[in-house]
C-alpha cells in the first residue's frame, strides 16, 4: 500500500529544533517500529557519546491500545545517519521528501528566531530610552539635591548595565539572552531610580542601592552551582 502520509508532518519542532520520531519514520518507509528502533540502537554504540545525545532522545508514547511505549527522536543529523541503510527507489523518495521537510522547518524555525530578535531588540532599546530619559530625572534630581558631579551618573549608571552582561558589544550584536539581561538591568535601574525618588531619598543612597542591585543581578548571572561533598 502506498504511504500517503503528508510530509509536512514528518518534521516537528521539538526545543527549538527540528525533528523527526522513530515512529515517523517507521510509517514513512513502510517498516515495523520495532525495525527502526533496532537500528538505531545497533548504530548508537558506533558514535560518539556527545553525538548521541545532540540527536538522539528516548520518549514515551502512547500507542492505539493506550499502552505506553519507547519512541526515539532524532534531529536531522540522527535521521541522516540511520536512513543511509535504507535502499531502494521509496526509500529515496522518503529521504529527499525528509530533506525538504528539515530543510523548511529549519529555514522557518530561522526566520521566527529572527523576528523574535528583532522584536527583542526593538523592545531594548525602547526600554533603554525610559532608562535614560529617568537618569536625566535623576540627575536634576541628585542637583536639586546639591550634587556638583551629578552629569558623571549617566555615564556610571549605563556602565553599570553594561557590567551586568559582562561587555560593552553593540545591543544589534549581542545575542538574545544577553540581550535579555541588558534589557532587565537597565529596567532595574529605572525601576529604583524611580522608588528612590519617589520616596525621597538621598540621590547618594538612591544610586548605592541601583549599584548594589544591579552588581547582585551581574554577580547571579555568572555564579556557578558549588559542589560540596
Amino acid at each position: 500500500m502506498k504511504n500517503t502520509r503528508n510530509e509536512t508532518e514528518i518534521v516537528s519542532v521539538q526545543h527549538r529544533k527540528a525533528i523527526t520520531t522513530s515512529l515517523k519514520v517507521a510509517a514513512a518507509f513502510g517498516k515495523s517500529h520495532k525495525t527502526v528502533l533496532r537500528a538505531i540502537d545497533n548504530i548508537m554504540p558506533d558514535c560518539d557519546s556527545s553525538f548521541n545525545r545532540r540527536n538522539f532522545a528516548l520518549i514515551d508514547y502512547q500507542d492505539s491500545s493506550g499502552r505506553t511505549q519507547p519512541m526515539i527522536t532524532m534531529t536531522r543529523a540522527g535521521f541522516t545517519l540511520i536512513a543511509m541503510g535504507f535502499t531502494g527507489k521509496a526509500a529515496t523518495a522518503w529521504k529527499i521528501k525528509y530533506i525538504d521537510a528539515f530543510d523548511k522547518m529549519e529555514a522557518a524555525l530561522i526566520q521566527k528566531h529572527n523576528l523574535e530578535f528583532q522584536q527583542s531588540l526593538v523592545e531594548s532599546k525602547t526600554g533603554r530610552r525610559k532608562e535614560t530619559d529617568t537618569i536625566q530625572t535623576f540627575i536634576q534630581y541628585a542637583i536639586n539635591q546639591g550634587s556638583s558631579h551629578a552629569q558623571n551618573y549617566y555615564v556610571n549608571l549605563s556602565k553599570m548595565t553594561r557590567d551586568a552582561i559582562g561587555g560593552d558589544q553593540p545591543r544589534d550584536m549581542l545575542d538574545s539572552m544577553h540581550l535579555s539581561f541588558l534589557t532587565t538591568a537597565e529596567y532595574m535601574v529605572k525601576r529604583i531610580l524611580e522608588e528612590g525618588m519617589n520616596t525621597g531619598l538621598h540621590y547618594k543612597d538612591i544610586y548605592q542601592i541601583a549599584r548594589n542591585k544591579v552588581f547582585a543581578f551581574a554577580k547571579a548571572l555568572t555564579c556557578q552551582p558549588q559542589i560540596t561533598d
